[in-house]
Formats: structure tokens, sequence, C-alpha cells
């Protein structure tokens, strides 16, 4: 009877502690990314009072999907390769930000659009400029340096 009580509070207590800083997670958000992600690894959630967050390796690739506080799917983000732009938002940011070195790029596949993220800097400020397969250019972030 001892063991089977001792036993019963070291399941407890690695219970309470697996879940002692878990976030909060919208169950429709929860069922909407196991069914899209099935063979997702490393999953880590965070939420605001805007959106909901997974973050999370998927085919060895680390991405990152949105959810409304209600659970409705926003979109999913995966860093990509600048050489993967298709060639008119390369050439639109090229255009307008040709002396700049280009940090990062991010795909962000939305429910409503889809657009790439290009982080970028030069010697005064950093930019992170929202580009549109079809061209479009519109800064979304500057800041000095």
């Amino acid at each position: 009877m001892k063991k089977i009580f001792i036993a019963a509070l070291l399941v407890a207590t690695f219970a309470a502690s697996a879940f002692a800083n878990a976030t909060k997670v919208n169950y429709l958000a929860l069922k909407s990314f196991g069914a899209e992600f099935k063979n997702a690894s490393e999953i880590s959630w965070t939420s605001n009072a805007d959106f909901i967050r997974a973050t999370f390796v998927c085919e060895d690739q680390r991405m990152e999907a949105f959810y409304t506080p209600a659970g409705e799917k926003i979109g999913v983000s995966r860093g990509i390769s600048v050489d993967e732009l298709p060639v008119k938002a390369k050439r639109a940011f090229a255009k307008k930000y040709d002396k700049y070195n280009v940090k990062e790029a991010i795909l962000f596949e939305g429910v409503e659009e889809n657009a790439y993220y290009i982080s970028a800097d030069n010697e005064t400020e950093n930019v992170i400029v929202k580009v549109f397969d079809d061209g479009s250019v519109s800064v979304f972030k500057k800041t000095k340096k």
C-alpha cells in the first residue's frame, strides 16, 4: 500500500511540474495544429491578447503557426533563403533597398494573404520590409541603429 501511495505521489508531482508553466492554448488551435502538423516536434506555445503562437520543427525546418485567441488559424511562417523569393519580389526589394544587407527572409502563408518579410540593414538603420509576389513593397518596421 505504501508503494502505491508513493508512486501516486510521484506521478502527481511530475504531472504538476509538467503543467506549472504551461501556456493556456485554445482547444480549437490545438486541434487545428495537430491535424495540419502531425509530424511536428519541439513544440512550444506562447500567447498574448492578440494571438497564440506555436513554435515547432516540421520536416527539419523551424516554423511558427499563429492562431486567434478563439483558435482560428491566422497563418504559418518559416525562414527561407533569398534565392527562394519570387523574381518580382527580389527585384522590387533590390530597387528600393540596394544599399542594404539582407539578414533574414521569412515566408508568411496566411489565411488572407501570403507575403515575404525581409530583414535588412545598412550603416544607419534596420528595416523589415513586407514584399508580395506581385512586387509591391511596404515598410513593416524601421529603426535607427
